[in-house]
């Protein structure tokens, strides 16, 4: 978009008194900060310049729109301590695309089920899709299959494997997340060990169908203590938040497509020298 602009006047020196600057109105700029210099020149040669900066700024824009969120009562938006019940992190997902993507409008649906295995997600999700039809799946499944007595991590796994191909299927893209951490001490003390070896498992199957994972339980894992209290298993409304910060953070870098120009926006800083 070219950018109108005022050339600086003149004053003093002997007539007559051009200006030229190193960019005429009208001109069109690159994506950044481009300083433009005017310079006046007399009759006796005397010159004088000021410069100012235009800068462009692109407006932030994501490729898809529509998410759905698939999971279990973390999810949901159960959080410690018990038994209480928090603003899901979908919501601060939400929060954060539209504080970004000013332009745009999202649909962000939350379709998470308190005490949910993955095999009962994998049942449900064609029904979903069809009641829904996201752009985008965010699937975090696998707590309460760990917690189960037996624990089977198999069968999460191929159940996760199935979800992926099912949206697959339908263009549908796919972002996996590790489960969140369980707090040592508690009622599944005995799950505890079985999560990162389970998370290995979904970041190899991420791997294996190419699609990105939100690293749930690096984030919460980083600072234990300060995300789980009075709940082993659901983090804290600040935990949820920084849940939904991670997803956001995961959508954002495979996804943003903010163009690389823009209308510019004009902020002259006039300094004269003689």
């Amino acid at each position: 978009m070219p950018l109108t602009f005022t050339v600086p006047a003149a004053v003093g020196g002997q007539l007559p008194v051009p200006v030229t600057c190193s960019k005429q109105p009208g001109s069109t700029f690159p994506l950044g900060s481009t300083i433009v210099t005017c310079t006046a020149v007399d009759a006796l040669a005397r010159q004088a310049s000021c410069n100012f900066a235009v800068t462009v700024t692109a407006t932030p824009r994501i490729s898809k729109t529509k998410f759905l969120a698939l999971g279990d009562s973390i999810t949901e938006g159960r959080c410690g301590p018990r038994p209480n019940t928090c603003p899901p992190w979908t919501l601060r997902f939400d929060e954060l695309l539209r504080g970004r993507y000013t332009n745009q409008t999202f649909v962000v649906t939350n379709r998470g089920i308190s005490g949910e295995k993955a095999p009962a997600g994998e049942d449900r999700l064609v029904q979903e899709l069809n009641t829904y039809n996201p752009e985008v799946l965010l699937l975090m499944e696998g707590t309460n299959d760990l917690t189960a007595v037996p624990p089977d991590q198999a069968e999460a796994l191929e159940s996760l494997e199935d979800m992926i191909d099912i949206a697959r299927a339908r263009g549908i893209t796919v972002f996996i997340a590790t489960i969140a951490p369980i707090a040592p001490g508690g009622p599944n003390n005995d799950s505890v060990p079985l999560v990162p070896i389970f998370n290995a498992n979904i970041r190899g199957l991420a791997g294996r169908k190419g699609v990105p994972v939100v690293d749930v339980y690096a984030a919460l894992n980083a600072d234990i203590a300060r995300y789980y209290v009075g709940d082993d298993l659901h983090p804290t409304s600040e935990g949820l938040r920084l849940i939904g910060d991670t997803f956001f953070a995961a959508v954002r870098a495979q996804l943003d497509n903010t163009p690389t120009a823009a209308a510019p926006s004009f902020a002259p800083s006039l300094q004269t020298r003689r």
